[in-house]
């Protein structure tokens, strides 16, 4: 979700793992104090610390963009029924993954958690070209949501 956060709002991979690993020192930090107290789950307070460190530095840059947000879909004030749906459908969905052929795995995690182009995957993975690899993507998908339901 970070990276994610952070290279649809003018970042790049690099920037978002330094950034986040700056959002779990002031996570570390914020655990010393004897005053601290979570009331929301790791993953979102993770989140809010990414966000809020990268319009940090956007600021700081002076550089006026529109901020694309995971927000929308992803409400940062959910209560902990909410959380712990959302943590266990996660869970069922990385098991899932874990179950489809090997194609499919990179297809998949290729294009949604590494922002891979149709066409870098085609390549990567030996298709004629991006349609191709695009209508498996389909395919593959059809195959999770079958062992999600």
């Amino acid at each position: 979700m970070a990276k994610y956060f952070i290279i649809k709002n003018s970042g790049n991979f690099q920037e978002a793992q330094d950034t986040f690993q700056d959002a779990v020192i002031v996570l570390y930090e914020k655990t010393k104090d004897s005053d601290f107290k979570l009331s929301c789950t790791l993953k979102t307070f993770i989140y809010s610390i990414v966000r809020n460190l990268w319009l940090k530095a956007l600021s700081k840059r002076q550089k006026r963009v529109d901020v694309v947000d995971f927000e929308k879909f992803y409400t940062l004030e959910i209560n902990e029924d909410q959380s712990k749906k959302e943590d266990k459908q996660l869970d069922k969905i990385t098991e899932a993954i874990k179950t489809l052929g090997e194609k499919c795995r990179k297809i998949l995690i290729g294009f949604y958690f590494e922002q891979k182009k149709m066409t870098q995957i085609a390549e990567e993975l030996g298709y004629t070209n991006a349609a191709n690899a695009k209508n498996q993507k389909y395919k593959c998908m059809q195959q999770l949501k079958k062992l999600v339901n």
